[in-house]
């Protein structure tokens, strides 16, 4: 909780969710070794993501182990469907 609470202090960074068990969720598949935006570390930078060929050139060129989250679901609100888990989610 302690880090949750600093969320939010930048613009960039909006939290989404909270994952009870990182170890059995799809999260622990996300690569994350290019770790935060400059300055801090590695990772991409912002100003580029938003240039005219920032997601279809910079990001996957420059970033090729990046991977995206296309949707996401409150699962409360939509349900378990009989062929889905909680690990899907």
């Amino acid at each position: 909780q302690a880090q949750l609470d600093k969320f939010g202090e930048n613009s960039w960074e909006t939290p989404f969710a909270i994952i009870e068990d990182v170890n059995k969720s799809g999260l622990k598949k996300i690569y994350s070794g290019y770790g935060d935006m400059p300055p801090f570390a590695k990772g991409p930078d912002s100003s580029k993501i938003y240039d005219a060929d920032g997601y279809t050139t910079y990001l996957p060129k420059t970033f090729p182990k990046l991977d995206y989250i296309d949707r996401c679901y409150v699962v409360g609100e939509v349900g378990l469907g009989d062929d889905q888990s909680e690990g899907e989610f």
